[in-house]
């Protein structure tokens, strides 16, 4: 889980991290500490571009 050194993108601490992957094709890092932090962050921006992604399709359907 946490097996990658790095810096925590929420805390800004040097710290083991764990990869998060946006929808978007981006990511970020989180430590142990932030990751439940980082965990709904990254669910509730995936859950944005889903309904933004299904509202375009819609109109560009009509």
């Amino acid at each position: 889980m946490f097996k990658i050194e790095g810096i925590c993108d929420w805390c800004k601490q040097p710290s083991l991290v764990m990869k998060h992957d946006y929808l978007d094709g981006k990511h970020h890092h989180s430590c142990e500490k932030c990751n439940d932090f980082a965990t709904m962050d990254v669910r509730q921006f995936n859950i944005g571009e889903l309904e933004m992604r299904s509202k375009l399709s819609q109109v560009n359907l009509r």
